[in-house]
């Protein structure tokens, strides 16, 4: 249940096809617009894109996530509006277990001034991620739509704007990456990483604009590596995934590099995952949407490469949780925020906050004025001090919390 970093990996969602009819592979594409389409976006949990889509008329909710293959739907929402499954077959995740996907054919997808016909989509179930997200989720628009169009992701004022290759012209300042880009159109470049009393390394990581971490670190790699290094102060982290529970470890690195790009002490996570895609042997890991925030990111999968311009955030610290409060939210009311789990030792400990307790109040604001996202970045402050209020059982309790760095 891990707090900020992984707790939606939507990483590679490779074989969810596996099984299915060749007619609903990864190649089907969307047409690219013809004139620059620009549409807005909300950004949730630390670097997640949200779009509001229609599959057939029927408005939703959808991450859209460079590293999941096709169209995703929720399987509820499927039902609810009459998307009806033909085939199905075993999928998975980033987890160990295997999900269980239908497939629906010859669906209309809209974006905003954007029309796709004649889609096939994969409906499993999403909604579970929605308390570690604290946002409604219908669906996922994965990496067909990256395929013919150019994208770009300003993440600072939250606007994604899709371009037919002939016509996009790279912001200025742009630096160029180059790109190797799989069956399944991921994305991955060369990344360094430089962990603390360790040398760099570099090696090939998936870019992963749907994982909300700045690096994830793949068990078969840290192991060839022998890291994480000894001297590295982890924390134990599990995660949620569409494929169920993952297990992780967190610490500081010294620096993450992309080019002339780099972040100095990011918190990463070493995946503990022995089976799944978090246990992939091809590459080192990914790089995240923690990472990706702090620029304009341009997808040109036709031009094989990612383009970086860095925004007004691109310099700001690194921050992470001092509080150890691991928060998810209640789907009926994405306000009600219930302490899932406590880290020991950490300040919530100190202040006498218990799993199940429920935050009804912090540093004098009203959760019915905080979303998810929100509250957690108040508590990355760093050494902050708030006044909480707790609902335990039916006692209402106000106790002091005071920040302080874990990592």
């Amino acid at each position: 249940m891990r707090y900020r970093k992984t707790i939606a990996r939507f990483v590679s969602f490779l074989g969810v096809f596996a099984g299915l009819s060749d007619a609903c592979s990864a190649a089907q594409a969307a047409p690219p617009p013809a004139e620059a389409a620009s549409i807005p976006v909300e950004l949730a949990s630390d670097g997640l894109v949200l779009v509001q889509a229609s599959v057939n008329g029927h408005p939703g909710w959808f991450i859209l996530d460079n590293a999941t293959e096709g169209f995703l739907a929720d399987r509820e929402y499927a039902q609810r509006n009459s998307l009806r499954s033909g085939e199905s077959a075993s999928a998975r995740g980033g987890g160990k277990n295997e999900i269980q996907a239908g497939i629906v054919r010859d669906v209309r997808i809209g974006l905003a001034g954007l029309e796709l016909p004649h889609r096939d989509l994969v409906a499993i179930p999403l909604k579970s991620l929605e308390p570690a997200l604290g946002h409604e989720i219908d669906g996922i628009i994965g990496s067909s739509l990256f395929d013919d169009s150019v994208v770009a992701i300003d993440y600072e004022h939250r606007v994604m704007t899709l371009s037919a290759p002939g016509s996009y012209r790279p912001p200025a300042g742009a630096v160029a990456l180059p790109v190797a880009i799989d069956s399944h159109g991921f994305q991955y470049l060369d990344a360094t990483l430089t962990l603390p009393g360790a040398a760099p390394v570099t090696a090939r990581f998936l870019v992963d604009g749907g994982a909300n971490t700045y690096a994830d670190i793949y068990k078969p790699f840290a192991d060839a590596h022998h890291l994480p290094p000894p001297s590295m102060k982890l924390l134990d982290e599990p995660g949620t995934s569409t494929g169920g529970a993952t297990e992780s470890r967190s610490g500081r690195a010294t620096r993450i590099a992309l080019g002339p790009f780099s972040v100095a002490n990011p918190v990463v996570t070493f995946a503990q995952d022995t089976e799944g895609l978090m246990a992939a042997h091809d590459y080192a890991g990914l790089i995240g949407a923690e990472f990706l925030e702090r620029f304009i990111v341009v997808f040109d999968n036709p031009g094989k490469r990612i383009l970086l311009t860095p925004n007004r955030r691109y310099r700001d610290l690194a921050e992470e949780d001092e509080s150890g409060l691991r928060i998810r939210t209640d789907p009926a009311d994405f306000h009600r925020f219930i302490v899932k789990r406590i880290v020991p030792g950490s300040p919530a400990t100190d202040a006498g906050i218990a799993a199940g307790d429920v935050i009804e109040s912090i540093g004098g604001r009203p959760a019915g004025e905080l979303t998810l996202t929100e509250l957690r970045h108040m508590l990355c402050r760093s050494r902050a001090e708030y006044s909480i209020g707790i609902l335990r059982g039916t006692a209402h309790l106000r106790l002091a919390l005071k920040l302080r760095a874990l990592l």
